[in-house]
């Protein structure tokens, strides 16, 4: 007679007998349990070794850093190509003075604005230089400001005797004319009195009547 060995073995331990799994727990045969183990396994944050925070600080003292720079004269803008193009080139002092004050030459047309006072804005700065001031002593800086209607939206035979003229200097590219205008919104445009701290900045330390203004306050 034939026994079954397996099943005599089971009734005799009983505790052999297969027990459901807990929650949570699969088998290794279960493709279920292991993909949700693997998707719990993703769902946790992933471990700090230390590398993360390095990096992080890393970058943060490199922002600091350019924000130092940036605080700093390393990079204030020059404004000596726009000092130039006023003292020399454009020759603008020749109407409105070194200062913009409009004290120019005394062989100057006269009555030029003083810029110091002003507080006109860099588009209508920019457009003033393009353009000079009809029916004024103002010259347009642009060579062709009238060969068209770009500026007030008038040509040179509709604006007629008003139209400002050439510059006694010479005309500027468009790029020049944007320097200019912002050397004077950076240091004459609405600045007030000349001090001596200004005039020793324009004219050089070697200017002894720059002493007669006063310190700036």
């Amino acid at each position: 007679m034939s026994l079954n060995l397996n099943a005599l073995a089971i009734d005799r331990h009983p505790e052999v007998r297969a027990r459901p799994l807990s929650p949570g727990r699969a088998s290794k045969g279960d493709g279920r349990g292991r993909a949700a183990s693997f998707e719990g396994r993703l769902r946790r944050p992933p471990q700090d070794d230390g590398e993360n925070q390095s990096l992080g600080s890393l970058i943060g003292i490199a922002f600091a850093f350019v924000s130092i720079l940036c605080a700093s004269d390393v990079f204030a803008q020059d404004y000596s190509q726009g000092r130039r193009l006023f003292l020399e080139k454009a020759d603008c002092q020749y109407c409105h003075g070194w200062a913009g004050d409009g004290a120019g030459a005394g062989q100057s047309p006269g009555g030029a604005a003083n810029l110091r006072k002003s507080q006109l804005d860099r588009a209508t700065l920019v457009t003033v230089i393009r353009c000079g001031v009809p029916g004024t002593a103002m010259p347009h800086f642009e060579e062709e400001a009238y060969s068209d209607k770009r500026c007030y939206g008038m040509t040179e035979a509709e604006m007629g005797t008003r139209t400002p003229p050439l510059p006694p200097s010479t005309t500027l590219p468009p790029r020049d004319i944007q320097v200019l205008a912002d050397y004077l919104l950076a240091k004459v445009i609405g600045r007030g009195p000349i001090t001596r701290e200004e005039c020793f900045e324009t004219l050089g330390e070697r200017v002894r009547s720059c002493s007669d203004y006063p310190a700036a306050q």
